[in-house]
């Protein structure tokens, strides 16, 4: 069965997951972890984005964000592109990093943001890498010690995240570390990650029985939350799906504004116009229709590391033909 698409709309709040290929390390030492934290401040800032809890573990990493006006997907695929390509040239190996692609939950804000901050920041205490909540504040690639006070909050946004345990900073801290203890002793490895409910061919919802009340409840695997919240969101990801533009509309755009032909593009020719052409087509099949990046890597016949530097590029031309 296909995968279904990633739900990436302005606004929402995601808990974000990668795991290391075949769950091995993807971090081999210090230079590791400070390098993705180089690669994430930038990241962040380019899709406005809030980063509301992180942690880093040896073979996988979480990161709560709340997306901005850029997409989630362009955000991710710059961070684990970069890091993976340095990766592999700083440790001699060749290959995959990471397992699949990352993975993408649509969270309820209101209701599941104090126990995702909790459940992210406790990772390395539940994995025994520390122990207690000094050990926590000593685990440095954890947002932990930035929500104490104890590190600086850099790319953390300290005050939105302790403003759902109280408005005085103080009394934020002291809630937040009781919750921290509580969800301790009753969060279960796996929790936060999505609920389960797929449209059948008909295109009709199958329901289940909500395990609580016993209530019918909507549900995709894409989203936590409640079946309103989740109506809610599948009827904003359908609309801005309909307000994308589609492919030929992107094709003839290009072909009008850098006056070349399709098959200059597919030519691989290195002619400045039909290269800022190519670079431009990239970028809008990529970030504008959500083409499927295998298809325009075979289209192209481009690697995925040249495929995120041409969409750079594309972005930039772009952006200057815009001003």
């Amino acid at each position: 069965m296909p995968r279904k698409p990633r739900l990436d709309i302005p606004g929402y709040l995601y808990h974000v997951i990668a795991r290391g290929n075949e769950r091995r390390p993807i971090f081999w030492g210090r230079g590791d972890y400070e390098d993705f934290l180089r690669r994430l401040r930038p990241a962040l800032a380019a899709a406005g984005a809030k980063c509301l809890a992180w942690c880093l573990m040896p073979n996988h990493f979480h990161l709560l964000i709340l997306r901005g006006g850029g997409s989630l997907s362009g955000l991710m695929r710059h961070l684990m592109t970069g890091y993976a390509v340095n990766f592999n040239l700083r440790h001699g190996r060749c290959g995959h990093l990471f397992q699949n692609r990352y993975k993408a939950i649509l969270c309820d804000e209101d209701e599941y943001l104090r126990g995702l901050i909790a459940y992210i920041h406790l990772n390395p205490r539940r994995a025994g890498l520390v122990s207690g909540l000094a050990g926590m504040s000593g685990y440095r690639w954890c947002g932990h010690g930035a929500m104490m006070g104890i590190n600086p909050p850099d790319f953390l946004d300290r005050e939105y995240a302790l403003g759902y345990f109280g408005e005085i900073k103080n009394e934020a801290v002291a809630r937040y570390l009781a919750f921290l203890e509580e969800c301790y002793s009753r969060q279960k490895t796996g929790e936060y990650s999505g609920g389960g409910l797929v449209k059948s061919l008909g295109g009709q919802w199958n329901i289940l029985y909500s395990g609580k009340t016993g209530a019918k409840e909507l549900s995709d695997d894409r989203v936590l939350g409640g079946g309103n919240f989740v109506e809610t969101v599948l009827k904003e990801a359908d609309q801005a799906d309909a307000e994308l533009p589609s492919k030929a509309e992107i094709v003839e755009r290009v072909l009008k504004e850098f006056n070349v032909d399709f098959n200059e593009i597919l030519s691989g020719s290195r002619e400045r116009r039909v290269s800022k052409a190519r670079a431009a087509y990239c970028y809008l099949a990529r970030e504008k229709c959500r083409l499927c990046g295998r298809e325009i890597l075979k289209e192209l016949g481009l690697s995925s590391g040249g495929l995120s530097r041409l969409a750079a590029r594309g972005r930039s031309i772009l952006c200057l033909s815009n001003k």
